[in-house]
């Protein structure tokens, strides 16, 4: 239905030409103008502006989100990057955080942006897998 709205087109109508090869008045009824389609010209307008509107405001809500989450943060938690390193929190100042990477201890200093968050995994993933269960 939607295709049909913006393939039509008022088009005026040509002068009709007699036998004779004058053109003839045309009729009375159609000495008017037709309107214009303002309907058509609106129609882009009624589907990118809300489109546009759910955008921003999803970004806008996913911002506030991350931003709560690293507000959250303090330090010594144990947190996750988006290149997916993880380590414990040493700092976070401005737009910089401070990691400390196990086991050697190598401290990174990344933009607080790329932090994902805490990581959620078992505190000592090598440590208490390898021991057997009794």
């Amino acid at each position: 239905m939607i295709l049909a709205v913006f393939a039509f087109q008022a088009v005026p109508d040509a002068p009709r030409v007699e036998s004779s090869g004058q053109a003839a008045p045309a009729p009375a009824g159609d000495s008017a103008a037709p309107p214009s389609s303002t309907f058509g010209l609106m129609m882009p307008l009624l589907i990118l502006v809300p489109f546009l509107l759910l955008m921003f405001w999803q970004s806008r809500s996913q911002q506030k989100k991350q931003d709560a989450l690293i507000k959250d943060l303090k330090k010594g938690d144990r947190v996750v990057t988006q290149s997916g390193l993880v380590g414990r929190l040493l700092a976070v100042e401005g737009r910089y955080a401070k990691l400390e990477l196990p086991p050697s201890g190598t401290k990174v200093t990344i933009l607080s942006s790329g932090l994902v968050g805490r990581d959620t995994g078992v505190e000592g993933t090598g440590e208490a897998s390898d021991k057997p269960k009794s």
